[in-house]
């Protein structure tokens, strides 16, 4: 079998403690767990194709019209409709990103050109980002924050790039998978603006149920709404996904409350870090980058601790960039001891 080349790889590190795949470190709501356990029996039949409830729930909860949402079995199911619909010749990714998108993009052919994010700028997505798009290029995929920067991008910054992509005919979808670690408001509400707008959202990190398989996409344009919902197979959201989804809409409180222990985490980690004189990118979702003067995978592997090396991000390679996603106050701690006696 080939390497692993994403976080969450816990099947080949038994026992270790997982700082590669960016959950949230509160685990998954008491409500969504007696909601799983309460519906059992309805697991017999066939989930509802069109995903009914939960499609109201998430058009309430965003305030728009239901037909502008599609369910799906995670972000990376919706990001593999829109190149199936959309069939795009050329597209552009800001790198370093989510692998995700050029292994979604290789599936229609499609030639990839890659915008590079400065180190300089702190890896921040820039208005270059819209003068590098031109006629030729059909998708441009971008990320808010941004995996592995942990990095927002900026209304105008975001507002530019899409005028710009509507002049020449391009769609751009929007990553917001870690939007809700964040203070920053979602962009689902440009998307009437801006018909040529795909915002995809996940359940999955948040309220901890990456193994069922959950998010969503929206899209005022109806019309390819119509060929995002054709390219999925049948079935593609789980009766379980759904009742999740549901019961996890059903406590906002819940978001609130991760969101405000992931930031104070977070900033302890930050700080942590740098202390041992690591380079740290100044992410605002629940997991963060850094860059060490030494290898690091291996050590902290042997101490039973797992992390993401970054090396196959497109412009990280080589660079001894790690990231770790935020975790409980011991888990952090138990990181920053570890990493302590390797630098040591």
């Amino acid at each position: 079998m080939g390497r692993f080349e994403h976080g969450g790889d816990i099947y080949s590190h038994p026992g270790a403690v997982d700082f590669s795949a960016n959950i949230n470190p509160l685990g998954m709501p008491d409500a969504v767990r007696a909601a799983l356990v309460g519906s059992v029996d309805a697991y017999a039949a066939y989930p509802d194709p069109s995903c009914r409830e939960l499609t109201q729930a998430i058009a309430e909860r965003e305030g728009l019209p239901v037909d502008h949402i599609l369910c799906t079995a995670g972000a990376t199911d919706f990001m593999t409709r829109a190149c199936l619909a959309l069939r795009p010749r050329r597209a552009l990714v800001a790198a370093p990103c989510y692998a995700g998108y050029e292994q979604a993009l290789s599936q229609v052919g499609a030639d990839v050109r890659r915008h590079a994010l400065r180190e300089e700028n702190g890896f921040l997505v820039t208005a270059d980002l819209a003068d590098d798009l031109d006629k030729g290029i059909d998708l441009v995929f971008v990320a808010s924050p941004n995996n592995p920067t942990g990095r927002t991008v900026a209304r105008p910054v975001l507002t530019s790039l899409l005028d710009r992509a509507r002049s020449l005919g391009a769609a751009v979808v929007l990553d917001e998978s870690f939007i809700d670690f964040t203070e920053v408001p979602s962009a689902a509400s440009l998307t009437d603006a801006y018909p040529n707008l795909l915002v995809m959202k996940s359940f999955t990190k948040m309220y901890a149920i990456a193994g069922l398989r959950l998010g969503y996409g929206i899209c005022a344009e109806l019309l390819l709404m119509r060929r995002l919902r054709a390219a999925g197979q049948a079935w593609a959201v789980s009766t379980p996904a759904q009742v999740a989804g549901l019961a996890a809409l059903s406590d906002p409180g819940f978001a609130r409350r991760a969101r405000a222990f992931v930031g104070s985490e977070r900033e302890r980690l930050a700080g942590g870090l740098a202390g041992y004189g690591l380079e740290v990118v100044p992410g605002e979702a629940n997991y963060l980058m850094f860059r060490s003067p030494v290898p690091l995978y291996e050590a902290l592997l042997a101490r039973g601790i797992l992390v993401r090396r970054c090396e196959n991000y497109h412009g990280l390679e080589g660079g001894l960039w790690y990231r770790v996603a935020v975790r409980t106050h011991e888990e952090n701690d138990l990181l920053l001891v570890g990493l302590g006696e390797v630098l040591a």
